[in-house]
């Protein structure tokens, strides 16, 4: 028996196969588009949740780095006040001269027209103040530095006296007495660290001196030569002295700068920096 023969595929019949071929061949690379753009997105997805992870990261650490840094710096900062630096030594009502501290103290004259001395480091700070605030047209006067105990308490006896001749009992002049001029031993004036500043044309200790042009300069530059304005206007309560715009005190630049940037007095820098 022969075998069965096979017909030979028609031409209809091989055109339906190429666009069978053709057909599953476009299929394949549409699939195969499709799995590479799937794969793409993908990869795209991973690399940015990385890139956010890490950014986040980044941000995490920086703000954490900032804030040590920050807090380092506040400690640096107070670390950096020197509270057994002389030049802040503290002396007012509640708190007198150190034992022997006039003993070791050196003055020299800082204004030649009155005679009226302080500590060598102030005397010359003032000499230097002095001739910048002149070079500027603002002439400034020396009235009252360094005092000894002994004339400290003339200066107050004669306060005292005078509230006495008004009626006050003798506690109770004591007390204003003590709000005007330190008691004896309990001046800053002892230190040779304090300075009366007037003008030549206007000497009087009141506070009119506010409105002088040496005021103006002095409340814009003495800190740059290491003075502070011991008494200001709303520190009473704290210092226990009424407000005096023509007491300076020598602190250095350094802590001059500081303690005006704070707006402070003395009792409040060191009561930070401790």
């Amino acid at each position: 028996m022969e075998p069965e023969r096979r017909q030979a595929p028609t031409a209809r019949q091989r055109a339906a196969a190429r666009r069978r071929r053709k057909q599953q061949i476009l299929r394949n690379r549409i699939l195969f588009a499709l799995v590479c753009l799937a794969l793409l997105g993908l990869l795209c997805l991973l690399i940015r949740s990385g890139v956010r992870l890490i950014q986040n990261l980044g941000k995490g650490g920086a703000g954490a780095s900032s804030s040590s840094v920050s807090e380092s710096a506040g400690e640096d900062a107070v670390q950096a006040v020197d509270t057994t630096d002389w030049r802040l030594t503290l002396v007012n009502n509640n708190v007198p001269l150190p034992d022997g501290y006039e003993s070791s103290l050196t003055t020299k004259v800082a204004e030649e027209s009155t005679g009226k001395e302080l500590a060598s480091e102030a005397a010359d700070a003032y000499i230097a103040m002095k001739q910048a605030a002149a070079a500027d047209g603002v002439d400034l006067l020396l009235c009252s530095g360094y005092r000894t105990v002994e004339y400290q308490t003339n200066l107050f006896n004669n306060e005292k006296q005078e509230w006495l001749n008004k009626g006050l009992n003798e506690q109770e002049a004591y007390d204003k007495a003590k709000t005007v001029v330190a008691v004896p031993g309990y001046s800053e004036h002892n230190l040779g660290l304090a300075a009366d500043i007037v003008a030549p044309d206007h000497q009087s200790l009141d506070e009119a001196f506010e409105k002088t042009a040496a005021f103006t300069w002095l409340d814009a530059h003495a800190a740059e030569y290491g003075f502070i304005l011991r008494y200001p206007k709303d520190k009473q309560e704290i210092t226990g002295i009424i407000y005096e715009p023509w007491h300076y005190r020598y602190v250095g630049p350094e802590n001059a700068a500081a303690i005006k940037a704070g707006g402070q007095c003395l009792e409040e820098y060191l009561a930070a920096a401790a």
